[in-house]
């Protein structure tokens, strides 16, 4: 079989990162800053949705990269080259990011004022964070859910921990999905699997009642849908663990094994005209699911039952696979060069916008929906913190991101004779753990003694 050619010199997976990012982003700026002239199923309502498309596109995305980029080198053995290259992508800018989510969150304002709880949350939670198991576990801590613990926008790095947990059982994965040679064999495991994950997060669906008692029962009413919808054990189960979300993470690989097992086959005619036909039907699916899933009284409650995390995972899946392998207006459009720049740029985008956000929000004046003009001014303030970010996203991933994923590649790469160094590195957010989860305690004592 051939093999399958950088995820680098595939343009169009590059810019359909900038599509997640986007989603993402423009969800939360009017879920932000325009949440002021949100109506019942108004405009500001049905794009706060557009976060749900951009998560489960990321993880099938990843699914698809990491499968395409890696199989045969961790099905050879070369697990800890695969991790190191994952560890170089994600962890430099998380660990510029974190320190400043703490500084900018309401908790470090509050210990200012000798509010010390906060603080004492933070570093409970923070060890967790620095090794990237924040969303593994439901554990409350100090009346927040462990993701929403440290404040500021670190709660978005939910979905980097849930990818570490797809990173590391693609080494039990690989080899399986790597034995699915046949495209038709394939193809019936996709559909396999598709229905096999919908029944299961619909399952997991019905159950909610009997989860939420049980969860409230466990931590407290702090797990209740009640009490917060967004901290619940029932929404970090659907939503952020990793155990329900990797139904797409699998489906990504599984369209990298298609596309894989298809290389030396030429698209003949009908066969593109085919997928062009699947490829629109997949595009056109999408604002049909989401209306199935979000509106209020759906001709099917089976789309409502998957809202959480797969729901739109077929007709993503579709729309990877076919802009890959068969190209198009679609895929010319996400391969231009402002896609491209953008698309590099989409892991600073996503750790960086919330932040940006907030402090818009924060530093401007309320706005009222009785004012017409406000929305106006609303409007102005969210195209001037889009561009914002953008700028911010660039200059991150050019000066910081970047340099820093090619120098702790340089130090793994063969014949580089620097292991120790790679290994100290590594060791670090460990260390770090170990030293917050040790020093809590007196620093939380002297900071109560002193207020």
């Amino acid at each position: 079989m051939a093999q399958p050619q950088s995820y680098d010199n595939v343009p169009v997976l590059t810019g359909l990162r900038f599509v997640a990012a986007f989603c993402v982003l423009i969800a939360h700026a009017v879920s932000t800053i325009l949440l002021f002239a949100e109506t019942p199923l108004g405009p500001v309502y049905w794009l706060r949705q557009a976060s749900g498309f951009g998560m489960t596109l990321f993880f099938v995305l990843s699914g698809f990269v990491i499968h395409y980029n890696y199989a045969g080198l961790v099905s050879r053995g070369g697990v800890w080259r695969y991790l190191w290259a994952r560890f170089a992508r994600l962890y430099p800018l998380l660990c510029l990011m974190l320190p400043i989510y703490i500084l900018l969150s309401s908790k470090a304002r509050n210990l200012w004022l000798g509010q010390v709880d906060g603080f004492d949350a933070q570093l409970t939670a923070l060890p967790y964070f620095l090794v990237s198991l924040q969303s593994w576990l439901y554990a409350p801590v100090k009346g927040d859910g462990l993701v929403a613990a440290v404040g500021g926008g670190s709660p978005l790095t939910w979905s980097i921990s849930t990818e570490w947990f797809f990173y590391i059982a693609y080494i039990l994965l690989a080899v399986p999905i790597l034995r699915l040679r046949r495209p038709v064999a394939i193809v019936a495991a996709i559909l396999v699997w598709c229905m096999l994950w919908s029944g299961l997060a619909s399952a997991l669906h019905d159950r909610t009642p009997t989860l939420d008692a049980w969860a409230i029962g466990k931590f407290g009413p702090v797990a209740g849908l009640e009490r917060d919808p967004q901290d619940s054990f029932v929404r970090w189960l659907l939503y952020m663990s990793p155990y329900v979300r990797i139904g797409e993470f699998v489906l990504g690989c599984l369209m990298a094994q298609l596309h894989t097992s298809l290389l030396r086959r030429t698209p003949s005619r009908i066969e593109t005209r085919i997928a062009g036909s699947v490829l629109s039907l997949a595009v056109l699916s999408l604002p049909v699911i989401i209306w199935l899933m979000y509106a209020p009284a759906p001709p099917t409650d089976f789309f409502v039952k998957l809202n959480m995390n797969f729901g739109l995972a077929p007709s993503v899946a579709l729309i990877v696979f076919c802009t890959t392998r068969y190209g198009g207006i679609l895929s010319r459009l996400l391969s231009t060069r402002t896609c491209q720049v953008l698309g590099e740029a989409s892991y600073s985008i996503y750790l960086i916008h919330y932040v940006v956000l907030l402090l818009v929000v924060r530093l401007s004046a309320p706005l009222s929906p009785d004012i017409p003009i406000d929305l106006l001014i609303g409007l102005a303030r969210m195209a001037a913190s889009l561009v914002a970010i953008g700028l911010m996203a660039l200059a991150l991933q050019a000066w910081f991101e970047a340099p820093c994923r090619r120098w702790l590649r340089g130090l793994a790469a063969p014949g580089a004779g620097r292991p120790g160094l790679a290994m100290l590195l590594v060791a670090m957010p460990v260390v770090l753990t170990l030293m917050i989860a040790s020093l809590r305690p007196v620093l939380v004592a002297a900071l109560t003694t002193r207020g």
